[in-house]
């Protein structure tokens, strides 16, 4: 019955993407299907009348469209083959894994055709099955307190939803509190960073729908039914907010004194101490670690508000939707010694600069060198650790150095017309509006010579900067006394570690990855969670505040629609079900409870990795959508128009493992086109006799990737570990089954292993 179905094919060029490195023509003659069609962007709306014209006319039971990755274009499909259930279609990727990896056309082609021909199979063993949503609560967690962070925040509650503000540091503001003067893309003039931060900060700090929450991490999270359960750590200020009111006695008193980070440590603060004038909460608080516990504070303290003795709390969170904002961090100059930025005190970094020349920084706005005096010659170097292919470098462009430079050059030039400013630059960048400012600071008198200096040394009281003119094609010595350097951003510590605890897909560089950058740029891979700001790449104020306004819409968005889910879940038959409980322990998703003499499955939860069915007895649990069927079908669809001597490899991946893929192709990383790669809900679901059904059946070899910090990954590599022993007890060799780990961010490290393994198959088929 389901060979007789009507399969409809529908082949997307992608404006060249796809018909550049494939045959269109040859794939659509090897193909058996009702109707094939091809066009130049499937996924627009000419395309979608393609394929709903070809439905009703050619009464089509089943469609495969051959295009994109279906990580970003299923849900687009799915709505194009209405009024066919949206499961009755299936995703060919001949872009990310076929066109984008591989050159050679013949070689791309046959692969495409292989690719298709599986996608074909699959989907007439597809059933139909329905949707499942959920509604998520309003409630939301905006990770990260700084323009960003508070910018997401504040438009949220202004929409009604309640907002919980969680940020590290002991006050809210991030960076731009430090920044002395900001630019615009349309004002010559400098404005002041804190007059435009502080009505957002205390906008934040009134709205009765935000709660913040200062000196707090996220330290754990768990999905479930919609929800983000979070276990918030509060470290403690040790000085009670309610109670303190900021008369600053205690630091008076206090004896301690440390480098102040806030002034990027060019001056000292107390062991007590309020991070900056407009801080919040309007509190002081305890370095704790360089407190040494002398009670001068307490002492002195007219409210009784300072408490020694408190200790961490962890509080738990419920919320229905995360946005990370946790920011960046500038890179170590330490890391290039050549520029003498430890050893000598006037090489300073853009960051220290923006303190110096702030109203509020060390020196009150003055420009001087550790001597006291005015420096006559100031020579700023870009693009350190930026652009960089060095150890510890960043082959990215930090985006916003060139304007930074540029706003501090000016500032320097309104105050000290007489001192001279070189800017030795890689490429100056300023897009748009911001030319301008460029050309203003040209006029202003700013030098500027393209080369990157080799090193800065000492000679006399001055320095040195040696530099090659790439313009002029000569060597030179720049003499000046104050050098300052434009260090990269990087992605925080911060956001390292909530990409981890939340599981959420990071980019090459550890930024946080948006689903897709242009379609989806503030939807991360995980469901329910978006980025803004800095913690997505670099990028200035103006643009973080658009992106923070952006990923809460998307919140309010996916609160109000709810959350939609892939039905290919755990089912109860109830009349089997004993309640016997064994599914319960052996489920490590905890997706199934019992309640009112019923087994409950969570729909969040569930994976649908089946583990489940091995442990009911009465076959009362099954999983919706046929998959092990489809897992064959889709083998044999690859299989199938395999040819003599060719070398066919199958790569099993979830989720994450295809994330990776499809990342290697965005990248052009190539690999063999004897790989081909199936998506599965989760790689659990391949059965040992999936495995041994392919390997008998002409595959060459078998790869399975997994994430690790997945629940079932010690299972699936125990598992893996008995289907080698058998294949080896059926004389066949168990090297041609390979497990491996897989990463999103470390997709170079998938290709490399894909290549390898492919050498190894070529050597076994060689030697046997």
């Amino acid at each position: 019955m389901r060979n007789n179905l009507k399969v409809g094919l529908f082949i997307c060029e992608c404006g060249g993407n796809i018909s550049d490195t494939v045959d269109i023509e040859k794939v659509k003659s090897s193909l058996d299907v009702e109707v094939v069609e091809q066009f130049e962007n499937l996924c627009s709306l000419n395309g979608r009348k393609i394929i709903r014209d070809a439905i009703f006319e050619h009464d089509l039971d089943r469609v495969v469209v051959a295009a994109c990755s279906p990580i970003s274009h299923e849900k687009t499909f799915q709505d194009y083959v209405k009024p066919l259930n949206p499961y009755l279609m299936d995703m060919a990727n001949i872009r990310e894994q076929c066109s984008w990896v591989h050159d050679d056309k013949e070689k791309a082609t046959k692969k495409a055709i292989s690719l298709i021909n599986a996608s074909i199979e699959k989907v007439k063993q597809s059933d139909e099955v329905n949707p499942i949503y959920c509604q998520t609560p309003d409630e939301v967690a905006v990770i990260g307190g700084g323009i960003a962070g508070m910018n997401a925040a504040l438009s949220l509650a202004k929409q009604g939803t309640k907002v919980t503000l969680i940020e590290q540091s002991p006050s809210i503001g991030g960076h731009m509190a430090k920044i002395g003067k900001v630019f615009s893309p349309v004002k010559i003039a400098e404005e002041c960073g804190m007059c435009l931060l502080n009505p957002i900060l205390n906008e934040v700090v009134w709205n009765e729908n935000i709660e913040v929450m200062t000196c707090a991490k996220v330290v754990e999270a768990e999905r479930r039914a919609g929800t983000y359960n979070l276990i918030v750590e509060q470290s403690p200020r040790y000085v009670d907010e309610e109670k303190c009111i900021a008369c600053g006695k205690c630091a008076e008193a206090c004896s301690v004194e440390v480098p102040d980070d806030w002034n990027d440590n060019l001056s000292n603060r107390k062991a007590i101490y309020r991070p900056f004038g407009q801080s919040y909460p309007e509190a002081y608080i305890v370095d704790i670690e360089n407190c040494d516990k002398c009670g001068d504070c307490v002492r002195v303290c007219p409210m009784r508000a300072i408490k020694l003795r408190r200790k961490p709390e962890k509080i738990p969170i419920s919320v229905g939707s995360v946005i990370l904002a946790t920011g960046h961090q500038l890179f170590d100059p330490n890391l290039r010694p050549e520029y003498g930025y430890s050893r000598y005190d006037d090489v300073i970094t853009q960051s220290e600069l923006g303190r110096i020349t702030g109203v509020n920084g060390p020196t009150k706005g003055k420009l001087l060198k550790s001597n006291g005096e005015v420096p006559k010659r100031v020579v700023m170097i870009q693009c350190v650790g930026s652009r960089d292919e060095k150890p510890d470098g960043h082959k990215y462009c930090s985006k916003v150095c060139c304007m930074v430079s540029l706003k501090n050059a000016n500032i320097i030039k309104h105050k000290y017309p007489d001192t001279d400013i070189v800017i030795c630059y890689t490429d100056i960048r300023t897009p748009g509006m911001y030319e301008k400012y460029y050309k203003h600071s040209q006029a202003s008198g700013v030098r500027f010579i393209r080369g990157r200096p080799g090193e800065v040394v000492k000679k006399g009281e001055n320095f040195v900067v040696r530099v090659e003119d790439t313009l002029k094609r000569e060597f030179s010595e720049i003499e000046a006394d104050m050098v300052v350097l434009s260090t990269a951003m990087e992605p925080s510590e911060g956001t390292k570690e909530i990409a981890k605890i939340l599981n959420v897909g990071t980019t090459e560089d550890s930024f946080i990855k948006e689903s897709h950058p242009k379609i989806k740029p503030v939807t991360t891979d995980l469901q329910g969670t978006f980025v803004c700001g800095t913690a997505q790449d670099p990028k200035d104020i103006t643009e973080s505040i658009m992106q923070a306004t952006a990923a809460a819409s998307k919140v309010a968005e996916y609160n109000y629609g709810g959350i939609e889910i892939e039905p290919f879940i755990a089912e109860i038959d109830e009349e089997k079900c004993q309640l016997c409980g064994n599914c319960i322990k052996l489920c490590k998703f905890k997706s199934l409870s019992i309640s009112d003499d019923k087994l409950n499955i969570d729909p969040m939860s569930c994976t649908g990795c089946g583990k489940c069915l091995t442990a009911c007895k009465n076959a009362a649990i099954t999983v919706n959508g046929n998959i092990d069927e489809k897992i064959f079908a889709t083998i044999d669809g690859i299989l199938t128009k395999k040819e003599p001597g060719e070398r066919l490899i199958l790569v099993f991946l979830d989720n994450i493992g295809y994330t990776a893929a499809d990342n290697i192709g965005v990248n052009r990383i190539s690999y063999p086109e004897s790989i081909h790669i199936i998506k599965v809900l989760s790689v659990n679901r391949v059965r040992p006799r999936h495995i041994k059904h392919a390997l008998e059946n002409g595959a060459d070899g078998v790869f399975i990737g997994e994430f690790p910090g997945d629940l079932m990954y010690e299972e699936v590599e125990r598992k893996i570990e008995r289907v080698k022993n058998r294949i080896a007890e059926s004389n066949q060799n168990p090297e041609r089954l390979a497990f491996s780990k897989v990463y999103i961010p470390y997709f170079t490290g998938l290709a490399k292993k894909l290549t390898d393994f492919d050498k190894k198959i070529k050597m076994l088929n060689e030697s046997e």
